[in-house]
C-alpha cells in the first residue's frame, strides 16, 4: 500500500489529486483550495474532501501546500490557456516587416 505522505507514482501531488474533487464543506470547486469561513486559503484541506482520494482515506490530516498560499486570502488563479490546433503552423510568420 502506498504511504499517504508520499507523491503518487504520477507526479501528480496530493494537492493535485485533492483539488480535482470539489469539497462539500466549503463548496469550493474542483481546482482551487479550500477556504475558510473568513474565505482565506485553509491550512489543511477539510476531511471530507480529501477522502474522495482513495489513497489519502486513512490520513488524518492533509495541509494545503505553501504555493497555494494558506493564510491568504483566495484569489482565483490564470486559467490554463486554451491548447493550440496542432493544423496550425508553429514556425514565425512574417505579416508585412514585423514578426509575429
Amino acid at each position: 500500500m502506498t504511504d499517504p505522505q508520499q507523491p503518487p507514482q504520477t507526479g501528480r501531488s496530493d494537492a493535485d489529486d485533492v483539488e480535482a474533487h470539489a469539497c462539500p464543506k466549503c463548496e469550493a470547486q474542483p481546482g482551487s483550495p479550500c477556504r475558510s469561513r473568513g474565505g482565506a486559503v485553509a491550512f489543511a484541506y477539510h476531511t471530507r474532501r480529501f477522502t474522495l482520494v482513495s489513497r489519502l482515506k486513512k490520513a488524518l490530516r492533509v495541509p494545503t501546500p505553501a504555493d497555494r498560499g494558506p493564510g491568504r486570502p483566495w484569489r482565483p488563479g490564470t486559467p490554463p490557456p486554451a491548447p493550440v490546433d496542432p493544423d496550425l503552423p508553429g514556425a514565425d510568420i512574417r505579416i508585412g516587416y514585423a514578426r509575429c
